[in-house]
């Protein structure tokens, strides 16, 4: 079976972590540091502050721009579900808005709707590796006084016209779970040119210490360990390279599957620069099942999107149930049976990925492009 995706260490990063095993430091230190300087550097921002995961980047991030309980954050409603949790776990309600048919990002006119006097934050995912259209959301943010978090969970190295992200808004979080493109097992970083915005993050990831066991803020244990950071310092240097595999690979498929008309590819926007997290294709919902049964009959893991977006997940119509959610008694007015996205509501069930990852052979990606053929005759 050809994965969906495959992360890929080798000698370089098990060296790497035989070096901090050797050196007796293994909570955040010196490598921790260097990372955070590194991937400022390629990102193109004053600081970065690495933290336990994606996850904490961007709870940490929302906290640190100043978004507390009772307020309101913008954000996509097809996305994984941490871009709604971390949200909800600073005590803030998601306001989720549809999508284009094109990126399946945000859409930026429906943003500006969605502005109310509770809103206090704007977070814009980046899906599937390609950057969402940054210029008219921030320039909403701006005559609002709104600050913007990139959700870059799946866009290492992904650009906006010629800058890239994570350096585009007023903070941004990354994903270094294990089969993002470049990975540390898990692991996340928040960037940002803030001073403040760094600080605090850096604060809360370390128990909100100012000093040694002096606690000025309530803060959480979410630092990255010395071997994560060891381990991303080598992927980083790899992931350029690793990334234009991808695009190599992507162009493949967009050439050699479009001529068949049951499915509707990718697109690559020309302002953007996608980093192919994931190579989602999009079919009739009644035909997406089978053709998937097909290709992993035939050795292709390919696998649908989320099964639905975020505002019908079970849990965000039990916010107020005591039983399911700690913080039951900030939610209990929060109800979304109204709400109604119908391009993310269909494209839950026609949207489905095949493998794009960078360590695929020139005869899997053959593979791929003739399964999905055959699947479909």
């Amino acid at each position: 079976m050809i994965p969906i995706a495959r992360p890929v260490l080798g000698e370089e990063e098990i060296n790497a972590v035989r070096e901090v095993l050797q050196s007796g430091q293994l909570a955040q230190g010196p490598k921790v540091k260097e990372f955070e300087e590194k991937f400022a550097e390629y990102v193109g921002t004053r600081y970065a502050v690495a933290v336990s995961n994606g996850t904490a980047a961007l709870q940490l991030a929302l906290i640190a721009m100043g978004v507390r309980p009772g307020d309101e954050v913008i954000t996509s409603p097809l996305s994984f579900f941490a871009s709604a949790s971390s949200i909800l776990l600073v005590g803030a309600k998601p306001v989720f808005v549809d999508v284009e048919e094109r990126t399946y990002n945000m859409d930026p006119e429906k943003v500006r709707k969605a502005i109310t006097p509770k809103t206090k934050a704007i977070m814009v995912v980046h899906l599937h590796g390609h950057p969402a259209d940054m210029d008219p959301i921030l320039e909403v943010a701006k005559e609002e006084s709104i600050p913007v978090l990139e959700d870059a969970a799946q866009a290492h190295g992904a650009e906006y016209k010629g800058k890239k992200t994570g350096s585009l808004a007023d903070a941004a979080a990354f994903s270094f779970y294990a089969t993002k493109n470049m990975t540390t097992g898990e692991g996340g970083i928040v960037t940002t040119n803030s001073e403040e915005i760094a600080e605090m993050v850096s604060l809360l990831r370390h128990h909100g210490q100012t000093s040694r066991y002096v606690h000025e803020y309530l803060g959480y244990n979410m630092r990255m360990t010395e071997f994560q950071a060891a381990i991303g310092l080598v992927q980083l240097k790899k992931l350029d390279a690793n990334n234009e595999r991808r695009r190599k690979i992507a162009r493949r498929y967009s050439e050699e599957l479009s001529d068949l008309e049951d499915l509707v590819l990718p697109i690559e926007e020309p302002w953007a620069k996608h980093s192919w997290h994931l190579y989602a294709i999009r079919t009739e919902g009644s035909k997406r099942g089978p053709l998937l049964e097909k290709l992993r009959k035939l050795g292709v893991d390919a696998r649908p999107t989320y099964p639905m977006p975020l505002h019908k997940q079970p849990i965000i119509g039990r916010l107020g149930d005591e039983r399911r959610n700690f913080l039951a008694k900030i939610f209990p007015a929060i109800s979304y049976s109204e709400v109604s996205l119908p391009i993310a509501e269909r494209l839950t069930d026609e949207l489905f990925y095949i493998p794009v990852h960078h360590n695929l052979s020139d005869e899997e990606v053959s593979k791929v492009v003739d399964s999905v053929k055959k699947a479909l005759s």
